[in-house]
């Protein structure tokens, strides 16, 4: 599958947890003339609004309009404007789509990384309901835990609910140019814990008991 494909599948996944998103936003409580009112909610707003869902909403909405300008500068010459209600996000999501086939292929997988970035921002959120534990993998007392095998850095983290194991590291990709995704298996010869990326590398490490 090619970039320029799985951003398709990555808008597809964006657009309920968007949806998601405004419906942790509180019924309009405050003046409106502080924020922009959509759907009876307050966004731009002051307190309260959700402390976690407001700002990774606004990020998205800004980013989404930004990668658009972005790909349709590449495509056309010039970026275009989108103004800011809900609808307008979902109209750049699906101009998205279309012209991230126009763009060179590294583009493109900068465009997947910008989506999958809000995708995972987004299921952080504890109120969404698919948010994960991200802790640093646990190894003996005086033992370094294992390194990124791409990056090279200490930035792996483990999501305790389901064993899969990412780099926290924005700017890491793995030989594929994805973010790296891994699962924990176990060497059943020694006892060892395996981490098994998604582009066909494996890394082990003495987990802690």
């Amino acid at each position: 599958m090619t970039p320029a494909e799985e951003v398709s599948g990555f808008v597809a996944e964006l657009k309920p947890l968007i949806d998601q998103l405004r419906e942790l936003l509180p019924e309009q409580v405050a003046d409106a003339t502080r924020g922009s009112v959509q759907h009876h909610k307050i966004t731009g707003s002051p307190a309260p609004w959700h402390p976690e869902a407001g700002p990774v909403l606004m990020t998205i909405h800004a980013g989404v309009r930004q990668l658009e300008q972005d790909l349709r500068y590449r495509v056309t010459g010039h970026t275009g404007e989108r103004g800011g209600s809900d609808g307008n996000t979902t109209a750049a999501l699906d101009a998205i789509v279309k012209l991230v086939y126009g763009v060179p292929e590294d583009v493109a997988r900068d465009a997947r990384r910008r989506l999958e970035g809000w995708i995972e921002q987004s299921q952080e959120i504890r109120d969404i309901g698919e948010s994960e534990t991200w802790i640093p993998i646990r190894v003996p007392r005086g033992d370094l835990p294992p390194g990124c095998p791409y990056c090279k850095t200490y930035s792996l983290r483990l999501a305790t609910q389901s064993g899969r194991v990412a780099c926290m590291n924005a700017k890491c990709t793995d030989s594929n140019g994805n973010r790296p995704k891994g699962m924990v298996d176990k060497n059943y010869i020694n006892g060892d814990a395996v981490v098994a990326w998604a582009d066909g590398r494996t890394i082990y490490y003495k987990a802690a008991a």
